[in-house]
């Protein structure tokens, strides 16, 4: 049976629009997801990568890429400065939730943080979101703290950022890096 890793950090405009892209797409609807929080910045560092916008010229198209993205998934997007938000105590909550309710708390931060909803440069951001989305208020205390060995775990299956989606079950695992390479994991996910 196949089964997909999908590695993510909320501080990842680019997870939020594969979050959104997945959702449409036909053969991955079929195949079982397992959401795993990673600490980005830490899988960067460890992989020897480079955040992009810490390249001038890589961090301008990033934007306007972002911006085309959002507009051909029909999705709300405000650009959040990097750096300026801790997404751990939300990837926290979100390795201890499971199933659905684990979706709808990782789809319900998303969405608050890249649609420009909440500030997540204020202290009390992810309360914003809980308000904002109704969540329940047990959740805020909910504390599962598996993101440094999730980091780990990505790092060892060969990523080096988000979104990354690892097909099991298809003879051997396959990696797909980024919301651009969706189209490529729903295509191996038929064979």
């Amino acid at each position: 049976m196949k089964s997909i890793d999908f590695y993510f950090d909320f501080i990842s405009p680019y997870t939020y629009l594969a979050m959104h892209r997945i959702n449409t797409m036909t053969a991955i609807k079929d195949v079982p997801i397992q959401w795993i929080p990673v600490n980005l910045p830490k899988l960067i560092n460890d992989a020897g990568n480079v955040p992009p916008a810490s390249i001038k010229n890589k961090a301008l198209y990033s934007l306007r890429d972002l911006k085309r993205w959002a507009s051909f998934l029909d999705v709300p997007f405000k650009m959040i400065r990097p750096g300026t938000f801790d997404s751990r105590p939300a990837l926290r909550i979100a390795a201890a939730l499971k199933g659905d309710e684990q979706l709808t708390f990782i789809q319900a931060v998303f969405d608050a943080l890249w649609s420009g909803a909440v500030h997540p440069e204020e202290e009390n951001w992810l309360d914003q979101v809980f308000l904002l989305k109704h969540l329940p208020k047990a959740w805020r205390d909910l504390n599962h703290d598996v993101i440094d060995s999730n980091t780990e775990a990505a790092l060892k299956a060969g990523a080096f950022g988000v979104p990354t989606f690892i097909l099991h079950g298809a003879g051997r695992s396959q990696m797909f890096f980024g919301v651009d390479r969706i189209d490529f994991l729903d295509r191996a996910c038929l064979v």
